[in-house]
């Protein structure tokens, strides 16, 4: 069961629809505030388009969507719809029902949910970045020309983008990743972190007693990789047009080394991480702090 109210009804000083300036047409917005129940552990699924997507972990008894319409058309905002529907299998599917079931050039929303707790988490936009903090469960981003940030997630990461900057601090599950004209900052890893960027630089940071592996691939940029105490396995380091720089590694044992590439034996692990870029320099360097 849900309740909706417009910021008015609740009590907030605020413009229903406002005019911003364009050189085409005016913008107006409608502002919009709705309560779920909340079920423990179920998945929580979030889809726009052309705006923003922000969902956090937050101490309360029951799920409140807002939500930033915008448009070229106070009458067609009106008729627009939020959504927040129990799914068969109980996920909470929150997306916006446009009029005609259309969504025209120029409009959008920006949504954000603050939610006790998921099991779950899928978050869809275009033009628009994803931020999500706090969440459990298998995690699948997706959107173009945004930027993507994952904070104290719990669960494995799967995070797309496009023309986007990915960043994942404090985490814990295997993360994959791919993007592109985007850098890609990964802070205290605890498994398995994957994937691919261009025209971007990659860096990643594992807690102590982390193994890894690590496995990443970029274009016109440098890879800087800060390896916490126990990280094992044989690391491959190739770059073309770069320079290799390698310090603080404990127990590494040179296997093969050129100009433009390196293999080393951290530990006893036979497990393969391997990086690689085009027109950047490597840095790795090995730590004994968290």
């Amino acid at each position: 069961m849900s309740t909706f109210k417009t910021l008015a009804a609740i009590g907030l000083t605020a413009s229903i629809f406002m005019s911003g300036c364009d050189t085409l047409s005016p913008r107006v917005y409608d502002y919009r505030v709705m309560k779920v129940d909340h079920l423990p552990s179920t998945p929580l699924s979030i889809i726009t388009a052309n705006g923003s997507i922000r969902a956090l972990q937050e101490d309360r008894q029951d799920v409140a969507i807002e939500v930033e319409l915008f448009g070229r058309n106070a009458e067609r905002l009106s008729f627009a719809a939020v959504r927040a529907d129990r799914q068969g299998d109980n996920t909470l599917r929150v997306w916006i029902e446009w009029p005609g079931g259309d969504r025209k050039n120029g409009e959008g929303a920006k949504i954000e949910v603050f939610i006790p707790g998921t099991d779950g988490v899928s978050a869809a936009t275009s033009n628009g970045n994803v931020t999500l903090m706090g969440l459990e469960g298998d995690l699948a981003v997706d959107t173009s020309n945004g930027s993507i940030h994952i904070d104290q997630h719990n669960g494995p990461m799967n995070i797309h983008t496009s023309n986007g900057t990915i960043r994942v601090d404090d985490s814990t599950g295997d993360i994959t990743f791919d993007t592109s004209n985007g850098r890609v900052l990964i802070s205290n890893a605890d498994s398995l972190v994957q994937g691919d960027t261009s025209n971007g630089n990659v860096y990643i940071s594992t807690r102590n007693g982390t193994e890894g592996p690590i496995r990443v691939r970029t274009t016109n940029g440098r890879i800087e990789l800060d390896l916490g105490h126990g990280f094992e396995g044989i690391l491959r380091v190739s770059t073309t047009n770069g320079r290799i720089k390698t310090d603080g590694l404990e127990n590494a044992n040179l296997i093969e080394s050129s100009k433009h590439s390196l293999e080393l034996q951290l530990g006893d692990s036979d497990t393969i991480s391997a990086v690689r870029t085009s027109n950047g320099s490597v840095r790795i360097h090995g730590r004994s702090d968290n």
